[in-house]
């Protein structure tokens, strides 16, 4: 069975994270990618990529059968950071993001998949006292349609 729509976007988000393990980008954080894990352990490996869902809303009916909903998406970012400088490397995590998600959500580059993506900001979280791992947040809102009686269309 094919995977629900819902499922291909997100996944369409990793794919594009993915390439952020190449000499074009300051960081390997594409090498690690989850979806939907709520915690890091302090053994982990940095840098880090989580992309979490949150609120989903029908923006437009288009009959009984089919929605335009927008979803609400944070990829968030783990780095070790620098002890001097600790938000340096954070900044380079945040372009890395941004260098490999927007021209991959462009409407041209995933036809059907994706009708808008809003960029809504970033958040920079640095280190506690003790640690040296710093947090990003990218928050976007993806606009895309759903069939309800057939989710994979």
């Amino acid at each position: 069975m094919a995977d629900p729509k819902s499922l291909r976007v997100i996944k369409h988000l990793q794919s594009a994270l993915e390439q952020i393990n190449t000499p074009d980008y300051s960081t390997d954080a594409g090498t690690r990618i989850s979806r939907g894990r709520k915690r890091i352990s302090n053994q982990e490996t940095f840098p880090l990529l989580i992309i979490h869902e949150g609120e989903e809303e029908v923006v437009k009916t288009v009959g009984i059968e089919q929605v335009q909903n927008r979803l609400n998406v944070t990829i968030e970012g783990w780095v070790q950071a620098d002890p001097v400088n600790p938000l340096d490397d954070a900044h380079l995590l945040l372009a890395d993001i941004k260098k490999s998600l927007f021209p991959a959500l462009e409407n041209r580059s995933n036809p059907g998949l994706i009708v808008r993506v809003s960029y809504l900001g970033r958040v920079i979280d640095p280190p506690d006292d003790g640690s040296r791992s710093c947090s990003v947040s990218v928050l976007l809102a993806i606009d895309w349609t759903e069939h309800l009686t057939d989710p994979t269309k």
